[in-house]
């Protein structure tokens, strides 16, 4: 192999990550335009039900549509979530693959994604709403509190808001990151839903932090990139003053970035199930074991490399 298992730091990783997106652009590029051009074509073929043409029209038509798109878009990208982690597992072992290749090795696998998919969000909607509800009722005694206390009522709002969007955010970022290898042991495996998010649970103790931090890191800068785009469509589209124009050039413009830049998240996520498998597990052991073809009585090998 020309880039051996080893364990890595969070900074290597992240390098490992731009690397091995750079040297494998056409089949990470590839795999996420599948889907995304899917997406696309689904948004234009819905675009009379886009946000950006029903300012101060709310109905249930609007929000119903937004649910859906909503919807469809994570159904596509969960695939080609699933279909990276192939092609990942494939590159970071020296493995040949290609596009066609990632998405037909998922077979039925891709059900037990869906199913890990289902959990995930079930299990952080619920202990994040839980401390949702807490936070809420916290925050309604300490306002009467201080409302009688005669402090001052909106620097008193803004304060708890901030303090609450805080603590929301950093109960599902804990949560997720519990489950965030998942999906990698999911398809690599083989293991059903329930079983890759225990597996995940083992995989990712003691270095949730690391996940967090390099998770959080990319999300800014995928987020940017978006970010960046969509405001450059939107000044371009801008002197023609039509809603539908502006529709249709954003809608590109989400199918561009989100090419570009969704594999690199899980890209990251799936050199950290192999790293943590290094650490744990001495994975790099194995595969140096099996590309030696040792014999199988003095060799024991994972099911699925």
């Amino acid at each position: 192999m020309s880039d051996p298992l080893r364990p890595m730091s969070t900074g290597e990783l992240l390098d490992r990550t731009f690397v091995l997106y750079r040297k494998n652009f056409v089949l990470f590029v590839g795999i996420a335009a599948v889907t995304h051009a899917i997406n696309l074509a689904y948004q234009l073929l819905t675009i009379q039900s886009s946000p950006m043409l029903h300012r101060g029209r709310f109905g249930f038509s609007y929000y119903a549509g937004l649910g859906l798109a909503w919807a469809f878009a994570v159904v596509v990208v969960t695939v080609s979530q699933a279909a990276t982690v192939k092609a990942v597992a494939a590159v970071h072992l020296n493995r040949s693959t290609s596009v066609w290749a990632a998405y037909r090795d998922l077979g039925k696998r891709i059900i037990s994604v869906f199913g890990v998919l289902a959990l995930v969000l079930l299990l952080c909607g619920l202990i994040t709403g839980i401390i949702v509800v807490i936070l809420i009722m916290l925050m309604g005694v300490l306002l009467v509190g201080l409302h009688y206390g005669g402090a001052p009522s909106m620097a008193a709002n803004v304060v708890l808001a901030l303090i609450f969007l805080a603590v929301a955010f950093a109960a599902f970022v804990a949560v997720y990151v519990r489950y965030a290898l998942a999906t990698q042991a999911c398809v690599v495996e083989g293991l059903r839903a329930w079983a890759a998010m225990k597996r995940s649970v083992s995989l990712s103790k003691e270095h949730r932090w690391r996940i967090a931090i390099i998770y959080s890191l990319l999300v800014i800068f995928v987020s940017t990139v978006a970010w960046t785009l969509s405001w450059a469509a939107r000044s371009a589209v801008f002197p023609f003053h039509s809603r539908l124009v502006s529709a249709i050039v954003v809608a590109v413009t989400g199918f561009l970035s989100g090419t570009l830049t969704a594999p690199l998240i899980t890209i990251a996520m799936s050199l950290l199930y192999y790293d943590e498998r290094v650490r744990k597990e001495a994975f790099d052991l194995h595969v140096m074991m099996a590309n030696l073809d040792i014999p199988a009585e003095t060799a024991t090998l994972p099911a699925s490399l």
